[in-house]
């Protein structure tokens, strides 16, 4: 079982300065209607708060779609912390938010072509790069909540999932994870009240919702299963897309939804959990070969502090933005047949190593 090598040390004093930020602004929006306005990443300026004493031998650029206050942020920033503290400040991470050099798509791009060095992706995501084995980890129903992820991730084959990311060959490498909650659904006002304004969601509702997913064949399954007609709109677009009606819903983790301000737009939140965020922290695979042996292990040691950071941050936000609900306006609607919402999604298994699906099932890892 890999071992979190800086886990009570480090970062004991670093989560301590970064619990403070602000309430999470999202990748797929701010808390505003929409991400502010991208830089271009010639004139784009990194993060103000991020600064090291001495001058680096190595800076390394970092994109995150999120803004402050959202877990994956909270770990980069613990791992920039971690590795300037490791390699004696020869290394150095310039950390960029809100999407500042690019949305999703172009950042998996951009680490691919090596216009970009770290992304923090979503193992969901992968298998349309190039990654077939880790996707399993976004398979519907896998997980039973963040502490079962969380013990898949420090486990053997948590490691030997982020190997197979690298042995496919397609120009990345999986430092770690980000362990996020689990995504759910949120739909509108108007859908609500087309829905009968029921006091439960029952998967016979979902039957030709428009329901915005991520750009990726896996979401897309998953909701069509489910009756829904998947719609990929950029996480940019998804609060507006809200507010006009273009979609009927949506479904995200509930610390994105609160930070983004979706409810403002979709005050109706629907416990599923249909899938969890696997957030995977992706380097370009030629720079990281450029590394050597020993900065490589610096990086690794900073990985490690910043998958718990992350866990930690996420697991308390999660709590605490459900007990938030009333004082945001929002109706959490539960869901009384969820084991018909997972024989819909059996389809969705096909293609998948089934031992390796039933090992993560039966949380034998």
């Amino acid at each position: 079982m890999k071992k979190k090598l800086l886990a009570f040390t480090i970062i004991g004093t670093m989560i301590a300065s970064v619990a403070g930020c602000g309430s999470e602004t999202s990748n797929e929006a701010t808390g505003q209607t929409e991400i502010p306005a991208q830089e271009t990443a010639l004139g784009a300026q990194p993060d103000s708060t991020e600064t090291t004493a001495s001058e680096p031998e190595i800076v390394l650029t970092w994109n995150e779609v999120n803004g402050e206050g959202y877990g994956a942020v909270e770990g980069a920033k613990v791992f920039k912390e971690t590795l300037e503290e490791v390699s004696g400040g020869t290394m150095t991470i310039e950390l960029y938010l809100n999407g500042t050099l690019g949305n999703e798509q172009e950042s998996m791009q951009g680490i691919q072509m090596g216009t970009l060095d770290i992304f923090r992706g979503n193992a969901s995501s992968l298998p349309n790069y190039g990654a077939e084995t880790i996707g399993v980890t976004g398979l519907p129903f896998l997980f039973s909540d963040m502490d079962d992820f969380e013990a898949m991730a420090v486990s053997q084959t948590g490691e030997d999932l982020l190997n197979s990311v690298d042995e496919a060959d397609c120009g990345y490498i999986a430092l770690d994870w980000l362990v996020e909650g689990p995504r759910q659904l949120f739909i509108t006002q108007a859908t609500y009240e087309k829905l009968g304004s029921p006091s439960e969601f029952t998967i016979d509702m979902m039957k030709g919702l428009k329901i915005r997913v991520p750009e990726t064949d896996l979401m897309v399954n998953t909701m069509s299963a489910l009756g829904a007609s998947a719609t990929p709109i950029a996480y940019a677009e998804l609060y507006t897309s809200l507010q006009s009606g273009v979609v009927d819903g949506a479904e995200n983790g509930v610390t994105s939804y609160a930070s983004n301000s979706f409810n403002e737009v979709a005050p109706y939140f629907i416990t599923d959990a249909h899938t969890f965020g696997c957030g995977v922290i992706l380097m370009n695979k030629d720079k990281w070969n450029s590394l050597t042996e020993q900065q490589q292990e610096w990086m690794r040691q900073a990985g490690d502090a910043a998958s718990l950071a992350c866990y930690e941050f996420n697991k308390k936000q999660e709590q605490e933005v459900f007990d938030s609900f009333e004082s945001l306006g929002v109706t959490k609607l539960e869901v009384p047949d969820l084991e018909k919402w997972q024989e819909a999604c059996s389809s969705v298994y096909s293609g998948y190593d089934p031992e390796l699906v039933q090992k993560l099932a039966s949380s034998n890892y």
